[in-house]
């Protein structure tokens, strides 16, 4: 089989039992249902997706590990195809499958394969890889072919059904998850976030999981489990998983939630507001992480987002934008050592920390040039040492279901900061990220 599990020592019984049990609840519950429906009407379905085409130049900059495999510039490319499928037995049972394949190669590749030969402990994957499902319960991705300069694979990011009985809903299986309220950054999106410099947020990666959701009272609960196995033994188990409970009320006008996980060996304790101040909207997030194993002496961090934002009209033309503050206080402003944190490295590693300092600002800018050209223009700034990054993008929709988007991504800052560089212990190097200029056109159906 392509897709396949990859549990090789079995579930553990917390989750044993919480899958069991949510298959017995939405089969059992759902059947007689089901089966009237289907003698009735059958089950619809819905079908729908994308066709993309992608470019990139990426520029290497001096100092860096690039140096030493050269600086010219690389260019990429790579085409996706994904196919999304709802099927629907009647009102309250439904499975949803997304399937995507990518083709591509280039450069980056090429590169990838000298960093890995020359640097394996700094670059051990090389570049350009395969969304890898290594720390996810079910293998649900696959390479079709591994070049020295091109890469196929194909993976299922959505695979679950659910279930909605009258009390709520129950989901289990690949799927996706999104906690917190920040734009750029967000510290309570324990699950996949997305990196502050990702601009294309069309689909968020999914992950094995059940969730429940119910009303009590006027309050919306959320329960979740979210299966992770150790990417090096495949052990599973509650210290490699998360485990989480969120509810969502309204207190005197203003929308809150509250939350509680164990994510991974870690306890995160949260509360998230939104409201409006006259015509403009504000978001204010703040997360306690409780530590398993102290951190430079720390067993207990802070971590937080602010942001507002309002759309208003000038010189007959439609704007937006909005401003951001970051804090995360698991850093302590020296770079290097940063990596050298099992606390820090960690969260690098999962996907779940992007930035070194302790305070960010950022903000967004979006003009409407035309009812179907969108400018836009983002700036991350490291309020630490003044290095940053600035996004602009431009967005043309050119048909109803054809986009056309040319975006870039700019650095800048002095030496031994975080975005102009700062050296790579044990080495003559900066790390550094590298600008690059993008460009997709994306054709949905």
């Amino acid at each position: 089989m392509i897709f396949k599990s990859k549990d090789k020592q079995g579930c553990p019984p917390i989750l044993c039992a919480a899958l069991v049990l949510a298959v017995l609840l939405a089969w059992c519950s759902a059947g007689l249902s089901l089966a009237r429906v289907q003698e009735a009407t059958g089950p619809e379905t819905e079908w729908d997706g994308h066709v993309k085409l992608y470019t990139r130049a990426l520029l290497p900059r001096s100092d860096t590990p690039y140096e030493s495999v050269g600086l010219s510039p690389d260019y990429d490319g790579y085409g996706e195809l994904r196919l999304n499928n709802k099927t629907f037995f009647g009102n309250t049972f439904y499975t949803e499958l997304n399937y995507e394949i990518l083709a591509g190669g280039g450069d980056t590749r090429k590169t990838g394969q000298a960093f890995k030969k020359r640097f394996p402990d700094l670059y051990p994957d090389g570049l350009f890889s395969p969304v890898s499902d290594d720390r996810r319960l079910f293998d649900l991705t696959a390479t079709l072919h591994n070049g020295n300069s091109s890469l196929i694979y194909h993976r299922l990011d959505r695979a679950f059904f659910s279930y909605a009985p009258s009390w709520g809903e129950i989901r289990l299986g690949r799927q996706a998850v999104t906690w917190g309220h920040g734009f750029t950054f967000n510290p309570m999106d324990l699950f996949n976030p997305f990196s502050p410099t990702d601009l294309e947020r069309d689909y968020k990666t999914g992950d094995d999981l059940a969730l429940v959701q119910f009303p009590v009272k006027g309050v919306d609960v959320d329960l979740i489990y979210v299966a992770h196995r150790n990417p090096s033994t495949g052990s599973t188990g509650l210290d490699e998983s998360s485990l989480g409970a969120k509810v969502h009320t309204y207190i005197g006008g203003v929308e809150a939630d509250f939350m509680v996980a164990r994510h991974y060996e870690d306890i995160v304790t949260g509360i998230g507001t939104v409201g409006a101040v006259k015509d403009a909207a504000f978001r204010l997030d703040l997360t306690g992480t409780f530590l398993n194993e102290a951190s430079r002496g720390r067993s207990f961090y802070l971590s937080a987002v602010a942001n507002i934002d309002y759309s208003w009209v000038w010189l007959n033309k439609n704007w937006y934008g909005y401003v951001e503050l970051y804090y995360n206080g698991l850093s302590k402003n020296d770079y290097a050592k940063e990596l050298a944190d099992p606390a820090v490295a960690d969260r690098i590693d999962r996907g779940e920390l992007f930035v070194l300092a302790n305070w960010y600002a950022s903000a967004n800018l979006n003009l409407e040039v035309h009812p179907l050209v969108n400018a836009y223009i983002t700036p991350i700034i490291n309020l630490h040492d003044g290095s940053g990054a600035l996004l602009p993008r431009i967005v043309y929709d050119f048909s109803d279901n054809i986009r056309i988007t040319l975006t870039a991504l700019f650095n800048w800052g002095a030496k031994e900061t975080e975005y102009g560089g700062y050296t790579i212990t044990g080495t003559q190097f900066y790390t550094a990220p590298a600008d690059t200029i993008s460009a997709w056109v994306a054709w949905y159906f």
